[in-house]
Parts: structure tokens; sequence; C-alpha cells
């Protein structure tokens, strides 16, 4: 009897030493991928597809549909890749060396990319944009293949019920670091640097690139938890339709998929926003930065709702709050014709008021894009099934690559009807999505 309780005394302690590693290591992964987050975000934010991009490409060619597609191989390099990662990396216990390969090939692309900037830029503007935005398109292929590994590695991380805390936390870092991205972008884009054109952008590329790299080496400190499994690799013809099955079965996901294609109608206006202030209300490029400070500023602080909301409404509730602020970013826009344009001051500087208030776009886009991504990210999570969390995603964010053709679409529209006019396109779809969104269902979860 001694000896068997003896054993029992022995597995209890067993199990107590496990759960306390366990929750040691949730609590030193939470903190990286928070840290993590912060460089990633101010990584992307030096080469924002939104605000940067489209001014860099804007001061090479007065072509719109150029500018638009800036945006499109940002949304269609990250989506294309993702499936055909998912497909591979699905059975295997290790995700992180994957991970690690692309993350390190990104970096070293960007500081190429800077480098070529600063060699070329300032000779045929044609050859040079073209050899940009093959690099760009391979910079965000690379982007792409990072995803997959990352969403399975977050989802064995962190404990469901922890997920959309994490995730704002890590946005509100982001956010910060990215504040602080864009008040140096402002500096580096204006006389004051005395860096010229093309130099100025080069030297934000390379921090970018410089910014990825610190982001990769922060998380190969994570401890990826590693999972049993027993699946094999699919033929990638048996490997999509069972992703597409999930499209049928998954009434959740399927919702899921259309409220993102809704969100890429809605936002397609986006990478706009920036040659509609520089063309049409005579602002400078310098405003760029205030910018993305203003969108980052609200980012940050809208992370500490969106992690209360997700906590306690569930993370389908970020859906629903994130399409009412998206609706309200694409109406500064469209009534920003009726604000008096004149000089004021603030905090003793001179401002135009009109351009002050256009600001707004950029407060409501922050708040709008963290919340929604806070939710995909989470939801999506919620919903798949540990063994299928790369199937989950990746299909994901390949239903989302039509959408990538969107920007170039906006670019048409822009040149056709006006800027105000696609605007107004962008607003048409913002009810539909509220609709699907208030159908997606709460997952619960109890974990031990």
């Amino acid at each position: 009897m001694r000896e068997f309780a003896s054993i029992d005394e022995n597995t209890s302690i067993f199990h107590v030493t496990m759960e306390q590693r366990r929750e040691k290591d949730y609590r030193h992964n939470g903190k990286l991928l928070v840290i993590n987050g912060g460089m990633v975000m101010m990584a992307y934010t030096f080469i924002s597809s939104d605000l940067v991009m489209p001014a860099f490409v804007q001061t090479l060619t007065t072509s719109s549909i150029l500018v638009g597609m800036a945006g499109a191989l940002m949304r269609m390099g990250w989506a294309w890749p993702q499936v055909f990662i998912s497909r591979v990396i699905e059975p295997k216990p290790r995700k992180m060396p994957l991970l690690i390969l692309a993350g390190s090939a990104r970096s070293v692309m960007w500081i190429l990319v800077g480098i070529l900037t600063v060699l070329l830029g300032r000779g045929d503007p044609t050859l040079f944009l073209t050899l940009f935005m093959i690099l760009y398109a391979l910079g965000t292929s690379m982007m792409g293949v990072m995803s997959v590994p990352w969403m399975d590695i977050m989802g064995k991380a962190i404990p469901a019920s922890q997920r959309a805390k994490v995730f704002a936390y890590r946005r509100f870092a982001g956010g910060g670091m990215s504040m602080a991205a864009g008040i140096l972008i402002s500096y580096i884009l204006s006389e004051r640097s005395e860096l010229v054109f093309p130099d100025n952008y080069a030297l934000l590329f390379i921090l970018s690139g410089v910014g990825t790299g610190l982001a990769v080496l922060t998380f190969r400190m994570i401890r990826e938890p590693i999972e049993k499994t027993i699946r094999h690799r699919l033929p990638l013809k048996d490997y999509l339709v069972s992703g597409l099955k999930i499209m049928k079965d998954d009434v959740n996901f399927r919702r899921l998929c259309i409220v993102q294609i809704l969100w890429g109608f809605s936002m397609m206006a986006g990478p706009f926003y920036v040659p509609y202030g520089i063309t049409e209300l005579g602002m400078g490029t310098a405003y760029v930065g205030m910018f993305i400070t203003a969108m980052q500023f609200s980012s940050v602080f809208s992370n500490v709702a969106w992690a209360w909301v997700g906590r306690y409404k569930g993370n389908q509730a970020l859906f629903m709050y994130g399409t009412c602020l998206l609706a309200l970013s694409v109406l500064v826009p469209l009534l920003i014709v009726y604000v008096p344009d004149r000089t004021v001051w603030v905090w003793g500087t001179e401002v135009n008021q009109r351009i002050l208030i256009y600001g707004l776009t950029f407060v409501f886009s922050g708040a709008a894009q963290s919340g929604m991504y806070t939710g995909r990210m989470t939801y999506v999570l919620d919903i798949a099934p540990p063994e299928r969390r790369p199937t989950y995603t990746s299909f994901m964010n390949m239903f989302m690559f039509p959408q990538g053709l969107l920007p170039i679409l906006a670019g048409v529209l822009v040149a056709w009807i006006s800027y105000r006019n696609l605007f107004r396109v962008a607003l048409f779809f913002i009810p539909f999505a509220i609709m699907v969104a208030r159908k997606l269902k709460p997952v619960l979860h109890q974990e031990d």
C-alpha cells in the first residue's frame, strides 16, 4: 500500500510540476509575442502600404493604377503562398524553422531594396519602378510564408481565453513603436532631415529590413509547444478539396470569409487617402508621418477596449465594432470638403484646418483595423480544431487573394470617376459587412 501511495504522490507532484511549467511557458511566450508585435509593426510602418508606399510611388509616377498596385502587391503577395505552405507544415510538429528562414530572407531583401533605391532611384524611373515592384512582391510573399507557421505557433503557445488579450497587448506595443516610427518618418521625409528623394525612402526601406530582423530574433526565443500529430501530407488536389469542404461545412468559417471580402471592398480606398490629400487638399508629404502617428495612436489606445470586448463580449463582437469605425474612416474624406479651408494654430504651429480634420480618417482607420485584425486572428483560432489550424488560417487568407486586385480596381475608378466617388463605392459595402458580422456565433472554450 505504501508503494501505491508513493506512486500516486509522485504522479500528483509530476502533474503539478508540468502545470507550473506550462503556465511559466505561457507567460514567457505571451511577453515575447507582445515584444515581437512591437518589432513587426514598427518594421511594417516604415513601408506602410496605405501611407508610405502610395507617397513613394506617387513621386515616381502620376498613374493612379500604379499607386493602387502598391497596395495590391501587399495583399496578393501575402495571401497566395499560404495554402501551399500550410499543406507542407501542417503534419510537422515544429513550425518555427520555416518562420525563421522566411523572416530572415525578408529582412535581407528590404535592406537590399534600400541599397537599390540609392543606386538606381535617380535613373530611369520606369526601370527602377519595375525592379522595385518585383522585389516588393517577393517581400510580401515572404510575409505570406511567415504567416502560416506564425498563426499555428500562436495557437499553441497561448490559451484560447487569453488570445484576445495577448493580441490586443501585441497591437498596443506595436502601436506605440509605430507611433515612434511615424515621428521618425515625418522627420526623414521633411526638409529638416536634408535627405532628398530617393535617399529618404531608401533609409525607410533599410529601417524596415533591420526591424524585421529584430522581430525574427525575438520570435525565435518563443518556446514552441510540440503537439503530436498523426496527419500526413495530402496530395495538393485533395488538400484543396479539404479546404473547400471546410468552407461548406463550417458556417462560422464561411461567414468569416464573407466578412473579410466585404471589408476588402470597404477598405479598397485606403491606399488613396494620402494621394487624395496631396493632390486635392494640397497636403505636403511631411504630413504622412503625422497621419501614421495618428493612426498608431488610435490603434494603441483602442486596444484597451478591444481586449475588454474580446474577453467579455466574445471575439466575434470585434467584427461589429470594428466595421462601424471603418465606416467613419470612409465618411471623413467624403465630408472634408465641407470643412472651411483656413489656417488655425495648434500648440504654437500653423496648420490647415481641413488637413487637421482629415487626420480623423486615420484615427478611425487605426482603431477599426486594430479591432478587425484582432477579431479575425482570434476568431479563426477559436473555430479551428487544433490539428487543422494551418488549414483554417491559410484558406481564410487565400480567400482574400482576389481582394489584392481591389486597389488596382480602385486606381481605375479614381482615373474614371474621381477620388470622392471611389469613397462612395467603398462606403456602399459597409452595411452588408455589418449584417454578416452580426451572424457570427460566439465560441466558448473550457480549459484545464
